[in-house]
């Protein structure tokens, strides 16, 4: 009896691999349209399949799985006193370290930034800027920025937002547009002891 080599076995089953496969393809040119990508097969969410022992296309979550809140599309939540403290304590905790408490900027952190400080969120440009704006910022990120929904849900992101927007309102409100008896107390707070 004949022994073969194990080497030689593997090239032969290498040889038998290569002249199955349509490799046909692979000498083409790419297609370097959309059409390649709309013609290409697909399966909708609920539609049976034979990929799978179960028939189904859509799979159930790896055991373990964290599931993401964040809906885009959803609209942003109601302005509250509750949301407004959520605000102002993320804000304190994630934000406060480069923007300063005030976010105006000023921060121990950010005089040592050397390539770039921190914007103050108070300027004409950030005052601009949209709820929803300030939103994908926090999201996303923004330039140095880092993003911020891998630390805050989308809830908090809201939160911080709205409390960013109370800081420009706070930060640039002219005592003559306050309401009388508010205006009343910061003139008693202002008078000499």
């Amino acid at each position: 009896m004949r022994r073969h080599s194990p080497l030689g076995l593997l090239a032969l089953l290498a040889s038998f691999a290569v002249l199955d496969c349509d490799n046909r393809q692979a000498w083409q040119e790419p297609d370097p349209t959309w059409a390649r990508m709309l013609s290409q097969r697909r399966a909708d969410p609920y539609e049976a399949t034979s990929a799978f022992p179960d028939g189904k296309v859509m799979r159930a979550p790896p055991a373990g799985a964290v599931p993401v809140d964040d809906d885009t599309d959803a609209p942003p939540p109601p302005v509250t006193r509750e949301l407004l403290l959520l605000g102002q304590k993320r804000f304190r905790a994630t934000c406060s370290v480069c923007h300063g408490l005030r976010a105006d900027g000023d921060s121990v952190v950010a005089t040592k930034m050397e390539l770039r400080r921190p914007p103050s969120l108070l300027d004409p440009d950030n005052l601009a800027r949209s709820r929803e704006e300030l939103f994908v910022y926090a999201t996303k990120g923004y330039g140095l920025m880092p993003a911020y929904e891998d630390m805050l849900d989308r809830n908090e992101r809201w939160a911080v937002v709205s409390w960013v927007q109370t800081l420009q309102l706070s930060q640039r409100a002219r005592v003559a547009e306050l309401p009388p008896e508010l205006r009343e107390r910061l003139e008693k707070e202002a008078e000499p002891q």
